[in-house]
């Protein structure tokens, strides 16, 4: 019994120990496995680092998107307090994308549309023309541009600049109320500087009236004399007798200059709108430049109906004679020189308003710059020619009279006064 016990004892020792055998023999095959890269063991490895580093790119990933979230949101509360559009367009003219702040305008992006739908024509064209530009020196164009929405003049402040080489942006800012204001200020400033010259010129004025008329008085009353003594000796010589009337004529003729310098000259006090014959007017205002023009080789043609030589006109009689020389004027400077220049003087009236036109024989104003003709300040004249109040100035005076200065559409420049007549008020 106790030798069977022993036997089956010493048979366990054995298994054990083959187990033993095995198992290292095993351990040693897994070590090897894991050692050359090869079974189970290493594919769970390798999931595992593979796990561990999608979890680390995703946390990685994650505070990455809540960064640009974060700088999403910055741009887009910066693009929100913007007071104008971005439009980014391609090279070919297409909008890819935009951000509009214009609410209440006309330039309302869509995406998909050609630029000119989506900003009108007029501004497409004018971007456009610097795209070349900025393509070739790399730079930012900045322009104003000025439309009606309406009925309203607007302006707008814009820029266009390279976004990469596929892409340009385009920056509008509705700059109307800034505008309006500069506008406002150059009025005033313009009218301060009118209001400068028109007093030292009436004093200038009052100055050669007293020191041409003494001189005059003694010409006038020698002349009377001559006349007398002519008639009295029953001297019959045409040489003489045109002589004499020559004299008296230029006499008379270089005070009507000095009153109507006098007249115009200075700034009418209070604006005071009465019944005035036309042709006094037009005969104050051709006594001042009749003889330069006629000078220069300009023909002054005047255009008034038989019927209209007595016709009145209801206005401020030295404010309208200002703006019809400073017309004439400026008809002058723009041909002097120019070969069959001609100026033309012509009226028109209806029921309700009164026309004077006064049109000369150089082309019409370019369209690019008919916008700034009323502009304070605005001169196309050179330097020391033109302070560009003029127009300014003539445009105010026409609203003060309910009236209007205007451009026509014609093959020459001509401008248009208009007035209301009395009974149409």
């Amino acid at each position: 019994m106790e030798k069977e016990e022993s036997e089956k004892v010493e048979q366990l020792l054995k298994e054990i120990e083959r187990l033993k055998k095995v198992n290292s023999a095993l351990m040693d095959r897994v070590e090897g496995r894991l050692s050359s890269g090869k079974g189970p063991f290493s594919l769970f490895e390798k999931n595992v680092n593979l796990a561990s580093q999608v979890k680390e790119r995703t946390i990685e990933l994650e505070e990455l998107t809540l960064a640009l979230k974060h700088e999403k949101n910055k741009l887009s509360g910066i693009i929100q307090t913007l007071p104008g559009s971005i439009i980014i367009f391609n090279k070919n003219f297409h909008v890819d994308s935009s951000f509009d702040t214009l609410l209440e305008t006309s330039f309302i992006p869509k995406h998909g549309l050609v630029l000119g739908e989506v900003v009108g024509e007029e501004l497409s064209e004018i971007v456009k023309s610097h795209v070349n530009r900025i393509d070739k020196n790399h730079e930012v164009v900045l322009f104003d541009f000025f439309t009606e929405i309406n009925g309203r003049e607007v302006s707008y402040m814009c820029s266009v600049s390279s976004r990469d080489l596929h892409q340009y942006i385009l920056y509008i800012q509705d700059n109307t109320e800034k505008y309006m204001q500069d506008r406002v200020i150059k009025n005033q400033e313009a009218k301060i500087l009118q209001s400068s010259k028109l007093a030292s010129l009436g004093e200038m004025a009052a100055g050669v009236a007293h020191e041409i008329n003494n001189p005059l008085a003694v010409i006038d009353v020698a002349t009377e004399s001559l006349k007398k003594q002519i008639k009295r000796n029953n001297i019959n010589n045409p040489s003489i007798i045109n002589m004499v009337n020559v004299i008296e004529s230029t006499v008379a003729r270089i005070s009507k200059i000095i009153t109507v310098m006098r007249t115009i000259s200075r700034e009418s006090p209070n604006f005071h709108k009465e019944d005035v014959f036309l042709m006094d007017i037009i005969n104050d205002v051709f006594a001042l430049c009749a003889e330069k023009f006629k000078h220069n080789s300009v023909d002054l043609r005047l255009t008034i109906p038989p019927s209209m030589l007595k016709h009145v006109i209801y206005c401020d009689r030295i404010q309208i004679s200002q703006v019809l020389l400073n017309l004439l004027n400026n008809a002058f400077d723009a041909i002097e020189g120019d070969k069959g220049a001609w100026i033309h003087v012509g009226f028109v009236d209806n029921l309700t308003h009164d026309y004077i036109q006064v049109e000369n024989s150089g082309k019409r104003i370019p369209e690019s710059i008919v916008p700034k003709i009323f502009n304070p300040f605005f001169t196309t004249k050179e330097v020391g020619k033109g302070t560009g109040l003029g127009l300014s100035i003539s445009k105010s005076i026409m609203e003060n009279h309910l009236g209007s200065i205007e451009l026509a559409a014609t093959e020459h420049t001509r401008f248009v006064l208009k007035l209301p007549k009395r009974s149409s008020l």
